[in-house]
């Protein structure tokens, strides 16, 4: 009888810590997977930086900077100074290039064939640019 009685009383104590590992992981709700940073670093980042993105506080992932470098991605802290001096040059250079590309995409030779016409009596001539190929 005591046997029964322990088997029971491990069973009960089994299902008490059972539940609570549900209540705390929220139930049946979807398993949040941790692909995220969930520490960040203060060390400076000494690969080249490719990339970057900022990941915003949803525990457990922490508030960072995600740079992507040619190792791999590296979560740094986003209150270290040098952090966003990096931030910075990359926005700059993305800019530069991105101006580089509009600016040779939107060349194009132009060739001009002069036009006139009369308006209230006065003879206008003008100047009409069409691409040439």
């Amino acid at each position: 009888m005591e046997l029964c009685c322990r088997r029971l009383l491990c069973l009960a104590l089994l299902s008490g810590v059972l539940a609570l590992v549900m209540m705390a992981t929220g139930g049946d709700a979807p398993h949040k997977p941790t692909t995220c940073c969930t520490e960040a670093s203060i060390r400076s980042v000494s690969a080249p930086i490719l990339g970057y993105r900022i990941q915003k506080r949803n525990l457990p992932c922490v508030r960072a900077v995600i740079f992507e470098t040619t190792e791999g991605q590296v979560c740094s802290h986003w209150k270290q100074p040098w952090v966003m001096q990096r931030i910075k040059e990359l926005e700059e250079l993305r800019r530069a290039q991105r101006s580089n590309t509009i600016t040779n995409s939107t060349a194009v030779t132009t060739t001009s064939t002069p036009s006139s016409y009369i308006t209230n009596g006065t003879t206008v001539t003008t100047t009409s640019s069409t691409p040439s190929s």
